[in-house]
């Protein structure tokens, strides 16, 4: 890629990442663009994504994906201290999203990525390797297959894949700690959507945040298990 084309899209990044208010170091900012510059490489071929333009990639992939970081933050913050290490599950992640670039911007959490198609999967060990990601697992199988190894150890799951609900919650719930939560990123949930969330699950909070760059509805969805009542 042409120098002053990488300059083009790191100032985009950069702007996008300071109407984000994150406060993130040059270098993992271009860690970000690296990771996407390969991504693209890699699309052309292997059809990771239907998005093929780097500039909307650099909104639709890696700024859509840091939009929800402020929100994550915040629930790390308020975990017990007694907690050793903070691990997501990223289901489905397919080229990696939103997973690499949490990973990325967070080297001290542990991520999971689950993804069942193995060209994803051959990709997503191949950008492990390639950025030295020490805190990214890569799950090349079904994610029924996967869970068991992973049963009762994982903080949360995150996923751009799943419209609907009870299928998400399905999959992850094996996973979860005890208090483990589930965050669903959605253009908006639809009723028949909502209905499949079982009765011992419910939505926490529903937050809406923008992405700097797109005029669309995003919505990042906190789910929780719904606590018994102590008599």
């Amino acid at each position: 890629m042409e120098k002053d084309s990488q300059q083009a899209l790191l100032i985009q990044l950069s702007d996008g990442i300071r109407d984000l208010h994150l406060n993130l170091s040059a270098e993992t900012i271009q860690r970000l663009l690296d990771y996407l510059i390969e991504f693209q490489r890699w699309n052309k071929t292997h059809n990771l994504s239907s998005i093929h333009d780097l500039n909307q990639s650099v909104t639709l992939h890696l700024l859509d994906s840091l939009a929800v970081l402020p929100y994550l933050d915040k629930h790390v913050e308020q975990l017990p201290k007694s907690e050793d290490f903070f691990s997501m599950a990223d289901l489905g992640s397919g080229g990696g999203l939103p997973g690499i670039p949490l990973a990325i911007c967070r080297p001290a959490w542990r991520l999971h990525l689950m993804e069942a198609v193995q060209k994803k999967a051959v990709f997503l060990q191949h950008i492990v390797t390639k950025l030295n990601l020490d805190n990214v697992k890569v799950h090349g199988a079904r994610i029924e297959d996967a869970a068991p190894a992973l049963a009762e150890s994982i903080s949360c799951c995150i996923s751009r894949a799943f419209s609907e609900f009870g299928k998400f919650i399905t999959l992850s719930e094996p996973m979860l700690k005890k208090d483990g939560l589930l965050w669903a990123m959605k253009a908006r949930a639809l009723d028949e959507d909502l209905k499949t969330i079982p009765n011992t699950w419910k939505i926490e909070n529903d937050y809406l945040f923008s992405v700097p760059g797109l005029d669309a509805e995003r919505r990042l969805y906190e789910l929780a298990r719904v606590r018994e009542l102590k008599a």
